[in-house]
């Protein structure tokens, strides 16, 4: 006997589906106004929910903490970053290529990058297997767009490689010396792209 074919979705189904996708994105309109307007620190769960128009409990439903609320937005723009990168002047090295682009993609969501940064060690709250899972598919995806942008042959599974994994280690000790040390003034973004600069020159640095 044939197996029956799947169901499409119901309509109180689709309706569901679609009230969710809503009241997702209006979490996190509204967590980015109040973020905004009275910084993370003083804007709690409850606030957000209220300017949602849902309760504290069906925001918990959606996100486990308020900075996943930033986080989630974060995560959905990495597409963005990597085209930044590919789009880079064809004559840029992969260190140079990877690290402007990510100065260019910074700037543009400065606003956003800097709620996170501060926050950007485990009170994040992710668990480690997903903070594992999210840096082996971004050292992936970025490995990929390297090998692309310069023709490399799918047999060097290596060179693509190392420069994504060097890459990701010059941006993430980027990362700790301006959680550490952040810049007191950083209108222009130009301390911190500075720091970026500096850890990926040191990947062709010779002692």
């Amino acid at each position: 006997m044939a197996p029956s074919a799947p169901q499409a979705p119901s309509r109180k189904a689709l309706r569901w589906e679609e009230h969710k996708q809503r009241t997702r994105r209006q979490l996190i309109e509204s967590a980015r106004r109040l973020f905004a307007e009275r910084g993370f620190d003083a804007t709690s769960a409850a606030d957000i929910a209220a300017d949602a128009g849902v309760t504290e409990r069906t925001l918990f439903r959606y996100f486990p903490n308020k900075i996943a609320l930033v986080l989630d937005e974060a995560i959905a723009l990495l597409p963005e970053m990597f085209e930044t990168i590919a789009g880079r002047p064809p004559a840029e090295p992969p260190y140079e290529a990877v690290c402007e682009g990510v100065i260019d993609f910074a700037m543009r969501h400065r606003d956003l990058l800097l709620l996170l940064v501060p926050r950007s060690s485990a009170s994040l709250g992710l668990p480690v297997a997903g903070q594992q899972s999210t840096l082996i598919n971004f050292e992936d995806t970025l490995a990929g767009i390297l090998r692309q942008r310069y023709a490399l042959p799918d047999s060097d599974q290596i060179t693509p490689a190392v420069w994504a994994r060097a890459s990701i280690g010059a941006l993430r000790t980027a990362l700790a010396v301006t959680v550490h040390s952040p810049p007191e003034d950083d209108a222009s973004g130009t301390p911190v792209a500075d720091t970026i600069r500096a850890c990926f020159a040191a990947l062709d640095a010779v002692p």
